[in-house]
């Protein structure tokens, strides 16, 4: 695998790996916090042995950043 992406360097750290089932309304997270390139990997690994769910490197964020995206302070 390169050591970067068109979207993120691949050694940037703070990723988990998400997923969901492709027919039932289920979700999740895998534990585990690793670089892009690690969690992009990993989910390709995942894909191939689960075709039933679907899965992807997601930014882990802390409750504090998260809650400026969507809401004002006052």
């Amino acid at each position: 695998m390169s050591e970067e992406t068109l979207v993120r360097p691949a050694d940037e750290e703070g990723y988990i790996i998400a997923w969901r089932a492709k027919y039932q309304f289920e979700t999740g997270q895998l534990d585990g916090e690793m670089t892009y390139g690690e969690a992009t990997q990993k989910c390709a690994e995942l894909c191939a042995k689960e075709p039933e769910k679907t899965f992807w490197p997601q930014r882990v964020t802390s409750a504090e950043a998260s809650y400026g995206k969507f809401h004002k302070a006052h």
